[in-house]
């Protein structure tokens, strides 16, 4: 598949619009970064992303480094990795957290910027992130605004946007915190710089998808909350998710 024909595709799909926040990166030679001319390395760990990892690689052709860290998928994930020049290699999963090191420590470049399968580079970000990579970066880590979909709707309200994560930092500074239960692992640094164009997130595609997700993150939170001591009171139960609510759905516009 030529170049032109990546970009015909991906310019195609319902999702994108012509705005350069909401297409992703996809050799666009005469507007973002030719391919493989950043000096950064990006990091995917995988497991059974047949479905979603060509687009995501796509939308990395800039980088000079790709890490795919494939957990044994039964899929066609690795086979896909390889066909679009990312490196892979392959280790049963240890959770989370241990997943994301590891895959740090394979890194060409001592810049990462950590990537999910289910995530695309912004044209706007590749070109942000060409610009910053040009010279040496000033602050060991940068802030990435995430802009999410649900349900093929871009969710700009409500508490969601602009959502920034740590996404590129320094290995040699930075590595992984786990969260509660080995979830929401993170990055944390201060200061930290802020990057322009945002990491767009196909987070929800269905309504039975999001379910399945929601119902698989709490209990690894819950049971890792209560592994740390933490106490909940029946009262929270009404005061939480009411105030919640007011907040996201009404002070927020959700």
């Amino acid at each position: 598949m030529s170049p032109n024909d990546v970009f015909d595709k991906m310019a195609a799909e319902p999702l994108w619009g012509q705005d350069a926040d909401l297409r992703p990166y996809g050799l666009d030679l005469d507007q973002g970064p030719a391919a493989g001319s950043v000096p950064v390395s990006i990091t995917v760990i995988v497991l059974n992303e047949e479905a979603h990892l060509e687009a995501c690689l796509r939308s990395l052709a800039f980088a000079q480094d790709v890490v795919v860290v494939d957990a044994m998928s039964t899929d066609r994930s690795a086979e896909i990795a390889r066909r679009w020049g990312a490196r892979v290699f392959t280790r049963p999963w240890p959770g989370f957290t241990a997943q994301r090191n590891y895959s740090l420590a394979q890194c060409r470049f001592d810049f990462v910027l950590s990537v999910d399968a289910d995530e695309r580079v912004s044209l706007r970000l590749a070109q942000s992130l060409a610009r910053l990579m040009a010279e040496p970066p000033a602050l060991s880590a940068y802030r990435v605004p995430e802009l999410n979909n649900y349900f093929g709707r871009w969710l700009r309200h409500g508490g969601i946007y602009p959502g920034y994560h740590i996404s590129l930092f320094n290995r040699h500074y930075h590595s992984y915190e786990s969260g509660p239960g080995d979830v929401h692992e993170d990055i944390h640094a201060d200061p930290a710089g802020t990057l322009q164009g945002p990491m767009l997130h196909l987070a929800y595609p269905s309504f039975h998808l999001a379910l399945q997700k929601l119902n698989a993150y709490t209990d690894l939170e819950a049971r890792g909350r209560v592994g740390r001591g933490s106490r909940v009171r029946a009262f929270d139960l009404l005061r939480r998710p009411v105030g919640r609510f007011f907040s996201n759905y009404v002070l927020k516009r959700g």
